[in-house]
């Protein structure tokens, strides 16, 4: 049984158990009594042309929706004599990425932006045929140069997670590139202060791992940032309240399960190896998501 059609299954089997008044849905803010000096000009009422909220899905139906592949990229650059093994299973030469985007358009694929899956898996709402996500990692200054361009050659959405620590830094993002990323409709996310593993930290370094990033990177680009990519694509239960306290709307990883409580904060994606063609590439694709 392929991973979608699992996942398909098993959020019926959760629905049908599941009321939607459980204590697992956002709440939704009340409003305040009205005057009673001045009742009639309260502005509280809905305007009558006011689209209605959307309405957030339960875990079970946010799993039911987590069948879109999201693929992870980090260094976007030759190969260099000095690379060892590791560094060559996360490190994309630019005609790879190319090639592999490329096997993505033959293939029927349409990237999209990391909003709107959040928003699909959250609400429902729809995405176009053969849906996918493209995410990098770490903050490498490749992505502005290297990547950023192919994008843009075929015309892709994608995400970007750097981790603040390395802002300004010899072959690191600059602000000037993040702001370049952004302008371009690419979307920002955190990804850690200095890339420790989110399964092993404490005490005051949830603030400085997991709080200070989002504002840092709020007050570079001069509005909100609320998705983070966990380092090493790590994490444990302990994790999981943190990031919600620090306001992130959604998190992603690179393990194997979500976390059936809280599906949004634990999205799975996959990192092709540079050695992927189309064939293989797609295969995975099918077979995984």
């Amino acid at each position: 049984m392929r991973r979608r059609d699992f996942l398909a299954a098993g959020g019926a089997l959760l629905l049908a158990g599941c009321s939607r008044s459980g204590s697992d849905q956002v709440a939704t803010p009340t409003t305040s009594a009205p005057s009673t000096s001045a009742p009639e000009t309260s502005s509280a009422a809905p305007s009558p042309t006011e689209e209605p909220a959307p309405t957030p899905g339960t875990p079970a139906e946010v799993l039911a929706r987590s069948t879109v592949p999201v693929l992870c990229f980090h260094q976007i650059r030759e190969f260099r004599a000095d690379d060892g093994a590791y560094a060559r299973t996360i490190t994309t030469p630019p005609s790879a990425l190319t090639a592999q985007f490329q096997a993505l358009r033959d293939g029927g694929y349409t990237p999209v932006t990391a909003p709107a899956l959040v928003d699909h898996l959250q609400f429902g709402t729809p995405l176009p045929d053969r849906p996918v996500l493209l995410t990098f990692d770490d903050g490498s200054a490749t992505h502005a140069t290297a990547a950023l361009p192919v994008l843009q050659q075929f015309g892709f959405p994608a995400a970007f997670f750097p981790m603040t620590v390395v802002l300004d830094k010899p072959d690191w993002l600059s602000g000037d590139q993040l702001r370049e990323l952004d302008a371009a409709g690419m979307t920002i996310g955190a990804h850690s202060w200095d890339h420790q593993r989110m399964d092993r930290i404490s005490g005051d370094q949830w603030a400085e791992q997991v709080d200070q990033p989002r504002q840092t990177l709020a007050e570079v680009l001069g509005h909100p940032v609320d998705l983070l990519a966990y380092p090493h694509g790590t994490w444990d239960q302990e994790t999981l309240p943190h990031v919600a306290a620090a306001g992130y709307r959604a998190a992603f990883q690179l393990a194997d399960a979500t976390d059936p409580a809280q599906p949004l904060l634990t999205i799975r994606r996959i990192m092709p190896p540079p050695t992927w063609d189309a064939a293989a590439l797609l295969a995975r694709l099918e077979s995984d998501f």
